[in-house]
């Protein structure tokens, strides 16, 4: 595990332009193909922003701010760092499906030494829909570092350094090939676990263990009660 920064990267120019030519019949299905895609994204897209705007704030329940990684717990491996607890948010989301997530933000946009954090528990209804949240975070993590991210984001997996759960997956980020953060996310019955960090980044298991297993032990010890 170290404490990075990525630099910034230059924009890449972009393809040469290829002389016009009278597409053939075949070519069409090619062209057509990227299209469908970028609607079917689109949709779910959309889809989500109005399963979204069901969302109703409620208040945390008994335990549940135990479930969060945040920054205090964070900063023990970046030592030179002294967090500024102005930048924390903690919220707790119920769904019109009885789904609830409690998600955790640390972020200090105006500081540029700050690391940023976010940790989500999301509780679903049945594990399906666990499953189908899951495969969406995932998803679309990659695809927002694609259409939004302001530099290009590779991210390389390495679930060999740690499991847990029915199924989960994680990222070491980088850009240029250098490393600056992590995406994790992880099922297990019908609950979904979600890290975004940046601004240190871990790829060692003993590392990922200590930051993320006492977390995920209190998650199996939860009672779900709402």
């Amino acid at each position: 595990m170290q404490n990075t920064r990525p630099a910034p990267v230059r924009p890449r120019p972009g393809p040469r332009p290829v002389p016009y030519s009278r597409p053939r019949p075949w070519l069409w299905i090619l062209i057509l193909i990227p299209l469908v895609l970028v609607a079917a994204v689109g949709a779910v897209i959309g889809l989500g922003a109005l399963f979204n705007l069901t969302g109703t704030n409620v208040a945390l329940a008994a335990g549940e701010r135990d479930l969060v990684l945040d920054i205090s717990h964070l900063t023990g491996w970046i030592p030179s760092y002294t967090p500024n607890l102005e930048g924390e948010k903690v919220t707790k989301t119920r769904y019109i499906d009885d789904s609830y997530e409690i998600e955790y933000v640390y972020d200090i946009p105006e500081d540029d030494e700050a690391p940023y954090l976010s940790y989500t528990v999301t509780f679903e209804p049945s594990a399906g829909d666990a499953t189908t949240t899951y495969v969406s975070l995932w998803g679309g993590t990659k695809v927002g570092f694609y259409v939004f991210g302001e530099v290009q984001v590779d991210v390389q997996e390495k679930n060999d350094l740690f499991r847990w759960g029915d199924e989960s997956r994680l990222g070491l980020l980088l850009t240029d090939g250098r490393p600056f953060g992590n995406v994790f996310v992880a099922r297990k019955g019908k609950r979904v676990v979600y890290l975004l960090v940046s601004g240190v980044y871990f790829d060692d298991a003993d590392a990922l263990t200590g930051l993320l297993a006492p977390y995920l032990e209190r998650l199996d010890a939860f009672a779900l009660d709402g």
